[in-house]
């Protein structure tokens, strides 16, 4: 047998030796250092002190603080507040805004300057005119900081009539939270993996870690995308802007055949509408013709009674003269 087979075989035995042998040389050692706390106290301060330096680091502001409390209030020391203040609510702003207004390329430029003053951008111009030239409509769309939205919307309002304007706003307060919680599970995962991607092993196995580091890698970057829209959706707003010019409303001229179409059709309306009016006309008289022949007899008689009346008195003088 070997030295080294030797020592390997009996490691065990040597490491309990020496363990034993530490423990009895700490036991003796101890009333020498009972017996001079004085000369240990140096040295059992730096040990403190390198050991616990973060612990007292952390402790020394609060300690100095209660100090501070007590000599200024004579002893007493207030409790801190309880009241820790909620964080702000995280929105995203959007405002619409329709104006009517009839030099429509001038309050493009004033737009453009309100925009400067308030360091926004102009994402889009839409400009939409009729072929006569009558009509004349422009969609912006803005973006300007959120701190900046009021100021803008105030500058924006006196440049027409306000015909239309609204502004929502949405919390994505929760949205922000929960994207942190996630990423930084992420990227504790991320961490593991590396940590297991530095250790020797199969090539399956290495080759399975590097592709589930690749999903992870994925994710993070992924949800670290969305985090940073939402936050750039918070801090800058969006002024959906529409300048229209007043139009007086005209007639159509509608073609010649349409225009023809519908007056014959009028006129055919109009003649059933007189047909059926005569016909309705014709029976009421044909329904009432009884009293009708009645008022003619009675008419007829009354008539020859008031002309037999008159004529006989111009005969009856006649024939005496």
């Amino acid at each position: 047998m070997t030295c080294s087979t030797f020592l390997r075989a009996h490691r065990a035995q040597f490491l309990a030796i020496a363990l034993g042998a530490a423990l009895v040389g700490g036991c003796a050692s101890a009333p020498n250092m009972a017996s001079q706390p004085e000369a240990m106290a140096p040295e059992s301060g730096a040990v403190l002190g390198d050991a616990g330096a973060p612990a007292n680091q952390a402790i020394a502001p609060e300690a100095e603080s209660a100090a501070s409390d007590v000599a200024r209030g004579g002893g007493i020391i207030e409790p801190a507040p309880n009241d820790i203040g909620q964080p702000a609510p995280q929105l995203v702003k959007q405002a619409s805004l329709v104006l009517v207004l009839t030099d429509i390329d001038a309050a493009v430029d004033q737009v453009q300057t309100i925009l400067r003053q308030a360091q926004g951008d102009m994402l889009s111009l839409q400009d939409n005119r009729s072929p006569e030239g009558t009509a004349q409509q422009v969609s912006l769309t803005l973006r300007v900081p959120q701190a900046e939205l009021d100021n803008v919307l105030n500058a924006l309002r006196p440049l027409g009539t306000v015909q239309q304007q609204s502004l929502t706003a949405e919390d994505v307060s929760s949205q922000l939270v929960d994207l942190d919680a996630r990423l930084k599970n992420l990227r504790q995962s991320e961490a593991a993996l590396l940590k297991i991607m530095e250790r020797s092993g199969e090539i399956s196995h290495v080759l399975e870690v590097a592709r589930e580091l690749s999903t992870v890698r994925e994710a993070i970057e992924r949800m670290a995308a969305q985090q940073q829209n939402l936050k750039r959706q918070v801090a800058f707003s969006q002024i959906y802007l529409t300048l229209q010019s007043p139009v007086t409303q005209v007639t159509p001229l509608r073609p010649v055949g349409e225009t023809l179409g519908n007056t014959w059709e009028s006129a055919t309306q109009s003649v059933k509408a007189f047909t059926v009016s005569g016909l309705k006309l014709g029976l009421w008289l044909l329904a009432f013709s009884p009293y009708w022949v009645l008022l003619a007899a009675l008419g007829y008689g009354g008539y020859r009674l008031w002309h037999h009346h008159t004529v006989r008195p111009e005969t009856a003088d006649a024939e005496n003269g």
